[in-house]
């Protein structure tokens, strides 16, 4: 109990971290912990698309990811860019119209 009648507020944050005076030399702490944390490089920007697949079919690509120990990314990646890579798009724009008999 304080014998003044009133209340201080007590802080364990040292002063200066408080007002940031070290601002600098905490990024640079900061900076240090995140080279640390290590990982892979970026392979840069990427898009993530969702696809929805049937029952069965979830179940069957959940065991082949289990049994080749991988993840949906490593498997699924290289087989849809094989795919795309292999889709002519001047071919796919310049698609001519099948003739449909309409009924008279």
């Amino acid at each position: 109990m304080s014998t003044s009648g009133t209340l201080k507020k007590r802080c364990d944050t040292p002063t200066a971290i408080a007002r940031f005076v070290n601002q600098k030399r905490l990024d640079d702490i900061m900076a240090i912990q995140k080279l640390s944390q290590g990982g892979r490089p970026s392979k840069g920007p990427r898009h993530t698309f969702v696809v929805k697949l049937d029952i069965a079919r979830a179940e069957k690509l959940r065991a082949i990811m289990e049994l080749l120990d991988t993840n949906a990314v490593e498997y699924l990646t290289p087989l849809v860019a094989e795919h795309i890579d292999s889709i002519n798009l001047d071919e796919l724009r310049n698609q001519e119209e099948l003739p449909i008999q309409r009924s008279a």
